[in-house]
């Protein structure tokens, strides 16, 4: 997928008889969910999806998704499972020192002024992201994405600085 779109939620299963479906953001924001008029799926098959939002609601703590052209449970079932890509312009702003996680792939891992891996990618821990970065040799590292093992990420340069060399050990 492009790097001017990031991922935004799953699509679940289907709710009702109008098509509705499920969506769980992935960060727990929901309010840019609300004002979208289309995004990019990308299914379990791995096929891209240009799709138009017909109707967004809420019901109860979930919020509900209806497409374009899949106004029934039968069709709209074909997209669950799907990841929804959006436009950075769309995205959630930031806040100071905040990153989005599709910036981390493919970070060059510093330590002591020289690069020693490159961030694979990201998974989620029980207290932290985890970093899963592959060294200089092919082998691969966890390394918590907290700020007493890492700095904070320069995306303009592409670094990341590893603050504890044990890690890579």
């Amino acid at each position: 997928m492009d790097k001017a779109f990031l991922a935004t939620a799953t699509v679940g299963r289907t709710h009702g008889v109008e098509g509705f479906l499920r969506l769980v953001s992935l960060s727990g924001e929901t309010r840019h969910l609300r004002r979208l008029s289309s995004c990019v799926l990308v299914t379990k098959e791995k096929k891209e999806l240009d799709v138009e939002i017909e109707s967004v609601k809420s019901l109860a703590d979930s919020l509900l998704v209806r497409f374009r052209g899949y106004e029934t449970p039968e069709k709209a079932r074909l997209l669950a499972g799907s990841v929804m890509y959006i436009d950075r312009k769309d995205a959630p702003k930031l806040r100071k020192g905040e990153v989005y996680v599709a910036d981390l792939f493919g970070l060059s891992v510093e330590c002591e002024k020289s690069v020693v891996g490159k961030v694979e990618f990201v998974s989620d821990g029980a207290q932290a992201m985890f970093l899963n970065v592959r060294r200089n040799d092919g082998e691969m590292r966890i390394i918590p994405y907290l700020p007493v093992y890492v700095g904070r990420p320069d995306l303009e340069k592409g670094t990341i600085e590893l603050l504890m060399k044990e890690l890579l050990d």
